[in-house]
């Protein structure tokens, strides 16, 4: 009988444990009560360079997928929270309507299809650098953030990092479905 080399089968556990437990210091990082008072200042910010409202800058919407929504509108700008300059991207999230079309997202009842605001904030230098220190928000329309699974959407949220890290490319941006 030959004997079993288990080095590559420990390797791979501790990996597998390294992995793990990186993935639940991310999970613990993210949705907190400081990053929840963040994406709040984030909110008043939107606010006020008009990026949300009643009144807001628009753009050209197109049809999305999931996570998001089925149609969405983007917004590329930059803002200042706490003193740092940052590329701030939102989305808003269409869908609640099966039959909503880029066409007809303003002229059906846009409160009612309105799904979801999701944000991503590009903060100072060391906030993230695994993930070009990325800020993520996902707000209700009355800009309370999203609470899913048991945990806000808010900070370094895992589900972010995990759809954007494979389809954003080496900057995390994915605009109108493409990589950036």
């Amino acid at each position: 009988m030959k004997p079993i080399d288990l080095s590559m089968s420990v390797t791979k556990s501790f990996l597998l444990c390294l992995c793990l437990a990186v993935t639940q210091q991310a999970a613990a990082e993210s949705g907190t009560d400081e990053d929840n008072a963040y994406a709040k200042k984030l909110w008043e910010i939107m606010r006020s360079q008009n990026l949300i409202g009643e009144n807001r800058i628009r753009s050209f919407p197109f049809e999305g997928h999931r996570p998001h929504g089925s149609i969405q509108e983007v917004i590329a700008t930059d803002a200042v929270v706490e003193g740092h300059k940052g590329r701030l991207i939102v989305k808003h999230n269409y869908g609640a309507d099966k039959g909503i079309t880029p066409q007809s997202v303003y002229a059906a009842d846009e409160a009612q299809n309105y799904v979801a605001l999701t944000i991503m904030f590009q903060r100072e230098a060391g906030y993230d650098e695994d993930n070009h220190n990325w800020f993520w928000a996902e707000y209700h329309p009355d800009g309370s953030v999203i609470k899913y699974q048991g945990k806000y959407l808010s900070g370094r949220s895992e589900l972010c990092i995990g759809c954007h890290t494979t389809l954003g490319g080496a900057d995390r941006e994915i605009l109108n479905g493409k990589q950036h």
